[in-house]
C-alpha cells in the first residue's frame, strides 16, 4: 500500500491519532474518508497509466501480427487482427489501410469485396495525419488499381476458357462494381480513371476477341460435322455474350467520367463487333440427311436487318472518329467480294474474278469444309487488303499465284464470262 502524503507540506509522516490522521511535520489533520480518497485517487492514477501502456503495447503487437499474417498471404487472419485494433482505437489509420488491403485481396468471383475495401481505404485517408495523408492516398490508389485489375483479369480468364453469356455477365457486373467504387472515391476518381480504365478495357477487348476466335467461332465454323439446330442456337447465344462485352467497352469509352474516350479502343471494339455480326449474319443450321445436310434454319429478314443496322452504326461511329474511313458499299457484289482478287485485278467484275467466283459458288460452297474456308477467308482478307491492298509488292505477289489458279480453273471448265453470284448460304 502506498504511504499517505500530506497535501500541505508533502510529508509522508502521518500518524493516526484519536480517529484522524495527523501530519507530524505541519499538524494538518485528515479524516479517515479523506485518507481513503487520497489513497484511491493515487492508485487510480497509477492504474490508468498502466492500462494506457498496456493498450499501446497491445495495438503494436496486434499490428505486427496483422502485418505478418498479410505478408504470409493469410489475409483473413490479418483482417481479424486489424479489427481488434479498430475496436480499441477506431482512429488508427494504419489498421484501416491494412484491413482494406486484406479485405480486397480476399475477393473471389463468388464474393467480391471491393466496395468493402474501398470503405476501409477512405477511412484510412480520413483518419491519417496531414503528414501521412499523401502517402496513404498513394497507397490507397495503388492497392485499388491492383485489386481491380486482378479481379477483371480473373473474370476474363474465366470467360476465355468458357465464353458463355453467364461469364460475360460476370465481367459486366464486375465493371459495375468498379465503377461504383470509383465514384465513391470521389476526389480520386479522375486519377483512377486515367490510370485504370484504359488498361481494363483493352484487356476485355483482347479477351473477347480470343474467346470468339478460339472458342465460339472454332466450335461452330470449324466443327467436323454440319451444325445442328442446337449447335447453331448455342453459337448465336455465345455471340450475343461477346457482343454485350463489346457494347460495354464502347459505353465505357463514350463516358467522359470514365475512360475519357480513347478513340483507338472504340475503333477496335467496333471492328471486332462488325466481324462477329457479319459471321452471325451468314450462320445456319443443317438438317442431316443421307446425302449430307440441307440448310434448315437461318436468321429471318428482321434479324438480318437488325444486324445490318448494327453494322452500319459501328461503321458510322468509326467514320466519326476517323474521317478517312470509308464505309463499305452494301451492294450485293461488294458484300460477297473476293477481296484479295478484287484488290489484285482492280475490279470485282473482271474475267479472272468471274472465274474465281464461279469456283467459290459451284465447288467450295457445296461442302461444309469449303464453306468454312470461305467464312475464314472473308473474316481475314478484308483486314489484310485494308493494310496492304494498295501496295505494289502485295499485288505482284498475289498476281502470280492467282494467275496460275485462274488458268487451272479455266482449264477445268470454269468460264471467265460475266457472272451473277449465287446465294449458296
Amino acid at each position: 500500500m502506498k504511504r499517505l502524503t500530506c497535501e500541505m507540506c508533502g510529508s509522508t509522516n502521518l500518524i493516526k491519532q484519536n480517529g484522524v490522521f495527523v501530519c507530524q511535520d505541519c499538524g494538518t489533520k485528515y479524516s479517515v474518508e479523506d485518507a481513503k480518497k487520497m489513497m484511491t485517487e493515487e492508485d487510480a492514477e497509477i492504474s490508468a497509466s498502466t492500462d494506457k501502456v498496456d493498450t499501446v503495447d497491445s495495438i503494436e503487437n496486434y499490428y505486427k501480427m496483422a502485418e505478418h499474417a498479410y505478408a504470409s498471404n493469410n489475409r483473413e487472419e490479418a483482417e481479424k487482427y486489424c479489427n481488434k485494433i479498430i475496436e480499441v482505437d477506431p482512429d488508427n489509420y494504419k489498421a484501416w489501410l491494412l484491413k482494406g488491403q486484406a479485405v480486397g485481396w480476399q475477393t473471389t468471383l463468388a464474393n467480391i469485396r471491393l466496395e468493402e475495401a474501398v470503405n476501409c481505404f477512405l477511412k484510412a485517408v480520413d483518419k491519417a495525419s496531414e503528414e501521412e495523408r499523401e502517402s496513404v492516398e498513394k497507397k490507397t490508389l495503388s492497392e485499388f488499381y491492383a485489386i481491380s485489375y486482378a479481379l477483371v483479369k480473373l473474370c476474363c480468364e474465366n470467360y476465355a476458357k468458357n465464353p458463355s453469356v453467364q461469364n460475360a455477365d460476370k465481367i459486366i457486373n464486375v465493371f459495375g462494381i468498379i465503377t461504383n467504387s470509383v465514384h465513391a472515391m470521389d476526389e480520386f476518381a479522375f486519377a483512377l480513371n486515367r490510370a485504370l480504365m484504359p488498361g481494363l478495357v483493352t484487356h476485355v477487348i483482347a479477351t473477347t476477341i480470343a474467346g470468339y476466335e478460339l472458342r465460339i467461332r472454332e466450335d461452330y465454323w470449324e466443327a467436323p460435322n454440319y451444325p445442328s439446330n442446337f449447335e447453331w442456337e448455342y453459337y448465336i447465344n455465345r455471340c450475343l455474350g461477346a457482343l454485350r462485352l463489346l457494347n460495354l467497352v464502347i459505353k465505357l469509352c463514350d463516358t467522359d467520367k470514365l475512360v475519357l474516350g480513347p478513340e483507338e479502343l472504340i475503333i477496335k471494339a467496333c471492328e471486332c463487333k462488325i466481324h462477329i455480326l457479319r459471321e452471325l449474319d451468314v450462320s445456319v443450321a443443317f438438317e442431316h440427311t443421307k446425302e449430307g445436310g440441307n440448310t434448315k434454319y437461318r436468321l429471318d429478314d428482321n434479324d438480318k436487318q437488325m444486324i445490318a443496322n448494327m453494322i452500319m452504326e459501328c461503321q458510322k461511329r468509326i467514320k466519326k472518329i476517323n474521317p478517312d474511313y470509308k464505309i463499305p458499299s452494301e451492294s450485293k457484289s461488294s458484300s460477297k467480294g473476293c477481296y484479295v482478287a478484287t484488290a489484285v485485278y482492280g475490279s470485282y467484275d473482271c474475267p479472272q474474278v468471274w472465274t474465281l467466283r464461279r469456283y467459290r459458288d459451284n465447288h467450295l460452297a457445296l461442302t461444309w469444309y469449303g464453306r468454312a474456308f470461305i467464312y475464314t477467308y472473308y473474316a481475314i482478307s478484308p483486314t489484310i487488303v485494308k493494310w496492304f491492298g494498295h501496295t505494289e509488292w502485295f499485288k505482284n505477289m498475289w498476281r502470280r499465284k492467282l494467275d496460275r489458279m485462274v488458268k487451272n480453273l479455266q482449264d477445268k471448265g470454269y468460264e471467265s464470262t460475266p457472272y451473277q453470284d449465287r446465294d449458296w448460304r
